[in-house]
């Protein structure tokens, strides 16, 4: 699926003056730069061709309008994250519109057109996805659901622009945003199908619109989980090797902070927990029969000595 939407505005490799610093350029993503008096945008997209994420950045100096041409119809989650006052999308030639207030994000079917808005003077942070219909789980068109009543209402006048209800976006959705930039904006022919299942997952959020139904996510407990889970595919690999740098590097955080933050959740910093685990691991092997040296290659320990002080020092003696 390609990007299907086009900015009427003119294009620039550069902007002849920037009058905002905009947010670093994600990883892998296709960037296009837009500018005409007053106004500077900055639109990145990533195709997984089920689903197509996508960042939009503007400054505005003096009120203005935009145009955006659609080149089919589609559906898309939009999530605006920032602007100075309510994103209203209209399509005038059917005499519909669409609003989307900042701090809040909707679900809106977009017909072939021209879509208009007017900008006042501020800046606009605004996340999308573009959604292939085909790809989203029938269990979601559940009879009488909001959704399924959604997707049915476009086929009376597929030229009018229809929204669903407008929800607040909250830590789930601004945990999941994070995770599309961190994650995903970093292509990976594997990443489609995570692609997919985090639209699910965008999907479940604003199924239970308020949110009452899930617990706040807490960020720090959510690195904290990942790291233990790191640290215990690592234990449980057959010849086991410890790398907490690397563990800090994959999770793009600084080493100090990964221990403290760790610390504050389990009581105990990532080294510690590797060594209760493979304490545990040797224990096991022991028992099933291996001979000290057959658990000192597998725990990764080149040298049977050093394995063996290692596991007299957090265990006691293993003979």
């Amino acid at each position: 699926m390609k990007k299907t939407f086009d900015f009427m505005l003119p294009k620039v490799d550069t902007f002849s003056r920037q009058v905002k610093a905009f947010l670093p350029k994600l990883p892998d993503s296709e960037l296009q730069r837009y500018e005409r008096e007053g106004m500077q945008l900055v639109e990145e997209y990533i195709d997984y061709h089920s689903v197509i994420f996508y960042r939009i950045q503007a400054k505005v100096q003096q009120s203005t309008g935009l145009e955006v041409q659609t080149n089919k119809a589609d559906y898309h989650l939009l999530y605006n994250l920032h602007s100075p006052e309510t994103i209203v999308m209209e399509h005038r030639s059917s005499n519909s519109r669409a609003q989307l207030p900042s701090g809040h994000d909707s679900y809106i079917y977009i017909p072939k057109g021209k879509i208009q808005t007017d900008l006042v003077p501020g800046q606009y942070l605004v996340y999308g996805v573009l959604v292939d219909i085909g790809f989203i789980r029938a269990a979601i068109f559940k009879e009488n659901h909001f959704l399924h009543q959604f997707r049915a209402a476009y086929r009376f006048d597929k030229k009018r622009l229809f929204q669903s209800a407008i929800w607040p976006i909250k830590e789930r959705t601004r945990y999941k945003l994070s995770y599309i930039e961190v994650y995903l904006f970093k292509y990976r022919k594997e990443n489609e199908v995570i692609a997919i299942k985090v639209v699910y997952d965008l999907f479940d959020i604003a199924i239970y619109k308020n949110f009452y139904l899930h617990e706040k996510i807490n960020l720090d407990q959510s690195l904290a989980e990942c790291a233990f889970r790191m640290i215990r595919d690592q234990v449980e690999q057959t010849f086991s090797s410890c790398s907490i740098q690397t563990i800090a590097d994959q999770l793009q955080v600084d080493m100090s902070k990964l221990d403290k933050i760790y610390k504050a959740i389990y009581d105990e910093n990532p080294r510690q927990t590797w060594n209760k685990l493979l304490i545990q691991k040797a224990k096991e092997l022991l028992l099933a029969g291996h001979s000290v040296k057959e658990v000192s290659n597998y725990c990764g320990y080149g040298q049977q000595q050093n394995f063996s002080t290692f596991f007299r020092k957090q265990a006691g003696d293993p003979s």
